[in-house]
């Protein structure tokens, strides 16, 4: 039954990374005391943390660049019984472009961001610094560290700042890379107050959680092109995918 899912959210990443969206923007629940507006923070928050989304093999020195446009689902059913409660059902979706340069010594840099024009009153951007420490000389498995940090506005709401790093093996095969590993995830929220705002205090409140994450990628290659397709997994599971380019 797990695999079928899976199998079934991936195949849907792929569909929905050619087609356009016209799902309306996901509703917030209003009257969030503690416990709720922690609840969101780990949907929200961890949900739009960084994502790997790629081959995490080294770009290779100063020639090494990485374009994409990745599509990212969030499970939101959970926010309905949250607060005052809303109608959401489902998965909370929006886009990212990735920007990748290869620097030197195997370290990689990144920077993500949300494009302005999408069915989601959402932004989203962040950083990345990822360094490719070891290889197996015998297998084709290689080691590698990242360290991130993002931000994300939910309808001027809710503001999060995400921060973490993650340990990555990674077993390259001829067009195809299949990663894994875990590590550990901050994330910070401001939640807004007043006549308009969601807490139930009324007053703007900050709440800071952290927790550990693992996940699991595959990468296929297509000539310069690629497509990456990953599951996240926090307090939820987290379903992403992106197509890119490699030069």
């Amino acid at each position: 039954m797990i695999h079928m899912n899976f199998g079934r959210r991936f195949l849907f990443l792929i569909i929905a990374l050619f087609c356009a969206q016209s799902y309306a923007a996901t509703q917030l629940p209003r009257n969030l005391g503690v416990g709720d507006q922690n609840r969101t923070l780990e949907i929200l928050g961890y949900g739009s943390s960084s994502k790997i989304l790629g081959d995490p093999y080294p770009l290779g020195g100063y020639s090494g660049i990485e374009v994409g446009v990745s599509s990212q689902f969030i499970p939101v059913g959970d926010l309905a019984t949250l607060g005052s409660g809303t109608t959401e059902k489902g998965e909370m979706s929006y886009y990212t472009i990735t920007l990748g340069k290869g620097l030197f010594y195997n370290i990689d840099t990144f920077v993500y961001f949300s494009p302005a024009i999408q069915t989601e009153e959402m932004q989203n951007f962040g950083a990345q610094i990822r360094w490719g420490f070891y290889e197996v000389s015998f297998f084709p498995i290689s080691f590698s560290t990242m360290i991130y940090a993002g931000g994300a506005n939910f309808q001027n709401l809710v503001n999060i700042a995400t921060t973490g790093w993650d340990l990555i093996g990674t077993v390259n095969m001829e067009n195809v890379a299949l990663y894994f590993g875990g590590g550990r995830v901050r994330a910070q929220g401001t939640f807004i107050g007043g006549s308009a705002g969601i807490t139930a205090s009324g007053n703007t409140e900050s709440r800071d959680i952290t927790d550990n994450h693992t996940f699991f990628g595959v990468n296929i290659e297509i000539s310069k092109a690629f497509i990456a397709l990953e599951v996240d997994r926090y307090t939820d599971s987290v379903y992403s995918g992106k197509l890119g380019f490699r030069f």
